[in-house]
């Protein structure tokens, strides 16, 4: 037993630069493996669905009147002239 703890008072520096290796090679693959995580869950993003053409949208009748293009035309020539 004298001659183990001999060996790792003789030998601690090697130990310790052992351990910090070894510390930080463990939380460069905890971030790593946290960020490929991260970057799965934005790739799996879902499309959007197409707007279908023949479906008519239906507007309330006061907003109606105010969508048309022959409304905004007077305003926009008084501006101009």
């Amino acid at each position: 037993m004298d001659t183990f703890i001999e060996f790792l008072l003789n030998n601690y520096i090697w130990f310790l630069v052992i351990s910090l290796i070894l510390v930080f090679a463990l939380i460069g693959y905890l971030v790593d493996s946290n960020t490929n995580t991260q970057d799965k869950k934005k790739k799996q993003i879902k499309p959007i669905a197409p707007i279908k053409e023949d479906k008519k949208i239906e507007v309330h009748p006061s907003v109606e009147v105010y969508t048309n293009d022959e409304f905004d035309d007077p305003l926009i020539n008084d501006k101009n002239a």
